[in-house]
């Protein structure tokens, strides 16, 4: 991305952050990255996205969260301020990447889509991408804090590392989480798992704790557990946030 798109991008996410009048981040429940269906685990839309390669979806359907701040839960605002916000510039290309996500979004049964005075107005739906009306969340969900903008991270930690920061943030401090069981938990591959995680390592913004198990039951008999925890801004294991912006 050039200098100038960057530019633009920086000042308009900082505005619509603003706008957003959110004090401590966005509540996302956590049927976003895993739900249950018939009393068993069912991965989200979060590992729909990433398995499709939908990056940008992903980018978008966050700002609208963060945007969307209070009931009726709907956003309306040009295409071309969407289009800055993902550093695709407001020419018309920009405006029909923007398009072409808000139609997969509304795929995901994760979004309403309405025209308006020749405008997109976007409506919240479920986070379990099953089209039920939006509520404001109860139970179990975590806040992705504003930092994640402001800090510079949504625009430059990758996708594998943004489904492991989403996921990441939905489990306890301390969690397991093995490479080998993305897929069936969370619907995305053992690769992109295992490079999230280390993406978010390589930032400080996640370490591990290792544990010795022995099974005997198995043929290795001793094996390694990981531990992991999130550090501020996104979790509490750190009373320091970083900002990519400061270490950039």
């Amino acid at each position: 991305m050039d200098k100038q798109l960057k530019e633009a991008q920086e000042k308009t996410i900082a505005a619509l952050v603003k706008q957003s009048k959110r004090k401590s981040g966005v509540p996302i429940r956590n049927d976003f990255t895993q739900y249950s269906k018939e009393n068993s685990p069912v991965p989200g839309r979060l590992g729909d996205m990433v398995k499709s390669g939908n990056g940008r979806s992903l980018d978008l359907y966050l700002l609208h969260r963060l945007i969307a701040s209070a009931a009726p839960w709907d956003t309306s605002r040009p295409a071309t301020v969407w289009a800055r916000a993902l550093g695709l510039g407001g020419e018309k290309y920009g405006k029909d990447a923007v398009s072409k996500c808000w139609t997969k979004l509304e795929g995901y049964g994760l979004i309403k889509r309405e025209r308006v005075s020749r405008q997109a107005k976007i409506t919240t739906l479920h986070e379990n991408g099953q089209g039920d009306p939006y509520t404001s969340p109860e139970g179990k969900y975590f806040k992705l804090p504003l930092e994640y903008w402001t800090s510079g991270w949504s625009s430059s930690l990758s996708v594998a590392g943004k489904a492991a920061l989403l996921i990441a943030s939905s489990l306890r401090p301390g969690f397991y989480l093995p490479e080998s069981q993305a897929n069936r938990w969370y619907g995305i591959s053992a690769d992109s798992l295992g490079d999230g995680l280390r993406e978010l390592q390589g930032h400080g913004l996640l370490s591990f704790e290792t544990e010795t198990v022995e099974d005997w039951g198995t043929s290795d008999v001793v094996f390694q557990r990981r531990h992991y925890t999130l550090h501020a801004p996104f979790g509490k294991g750190s009373k320091d946030p970083i900002s990519l912006f400061l270490a950039s």
